[in-house]
């Protein structure tokens, strides 16, 4: 495995955050060479999606501000809503919230009948009007239908009171797929993203996005990839091997992952890097 040179060296960075403790005389130059590629892909790959998260993150905050001038609702407020919308191909809704919850403007057109919809009962509504302060979500289900991640931040008027909230939701597939795709294409490895609940966000195999690990029967099987959704869940950062099937078929290899972490406003999803190691 990488040797502890190597591991501090990427540590550095913030990719992982202790070294992985390994036995150098059982590993050979080239695997050694493919977990020091493996972890400065994962740097990377950390980089571009949190770069990611933050320029959404920035729309936002500008239309909340933007807002402050316009007002959240009428025509206004749907051209600074229409600026969130564009900030990248994932999002598919942004709105503006009224202080009792009540959703005031909603771009596209198509989900213009969530305007008079009361929201007040979101729990991403209820933190930002308790706490003032923008959020992030994990995948929640949506009023509309289907699931996405949210960011919202509170709006505020000229003199500081807080008279709502705007907020787009984005899908996190394709957000992460464009970021992903791009840097690994042409190497030897995958990538994975996960919730800390194991909600998978992002796998090479579509059949994977949506599943819950720790509910899902498809993984009854395979003992380690429970205990690897569990270190996960508590950790970071870290190093794991585990047995499940080849991407795209139903043969079952040894893999090998490192892990670190992207997200928000301590929303935090796991980012792995993956490559197979042989048969199981």
């Amino acid at each position: 495995m990488v040797c502890a040179l190597v591991l501090l060296g990427v540590c550095a960075c913030g990719c992982i955050g202790a070294p992985v403790q390994t036995d150098a005389d059982n590993s050979s130059l080239a695997d050694a060479v493919e977990q020091k590629e493996m972890l400065v892909l994962l740097c990377l790959l950390q980089g571009e999606i949190d770069g990611a998260l933050l320029g959404l993150d920035a729309q936002v905050a500008e239309t909340a501000l933007n807002l402050t001038v316009t007002g959240i609702s009428g025509a206004g407020a749907e051209s600074q809503l229409a600026e969130s919308l564009a900030a990248d191909p994932s999002v598919t809704t942004a709105i503006t919230i009224g202080r009792n919850g009540t959703c005031l403007a909603a771009v596209p057109g198509e989900v213009g009948s969530l305007v008079g919809e009361d929201l007040s009962e979101r729990p991403v509504v209820k933190a930002t009007f308790e706490r003032k302060v923008p959020v992030m979500t994990d995948v929640v289900p949506l009023h509309e239908g289907g699931y996405a991640a949210i960011i919202q931040y509170p709006v505020f008027s000229a003199d500081e009171r807080l008279i709502g909230a705007t907020s787009i939701t984005f899908d996190p597939y394709p957000f992460l797929k464009e970021r992903i795709e791009p840097v690994l294409n042409g190497t030897p490895y995958t990538a994975m993203v996960a919730g800390t609940g194991g909600r998978v966000l992002y796998d090479p195999d579509p059949a994977e996005i949506g599943k819950e690990t720790f509910n899902e029967s498809l993984y009854e099987g395979f003992p380690e990839i429970l205990e690897f959704a569990r270190s996960y869940a508590d950790n970071r950062s870290g190093h794991a091997t585990y047995s499940f099937y080849s991407t795209g078929s139903s043969r079952v290899v040894q893999k090998e992952a490192y892990w670190t972490t992207v997200g928000l406003y301590g929303t935090e999803w796991r980012l792995f890097i993956i490559r197979e190691i042989g048969g199981a």
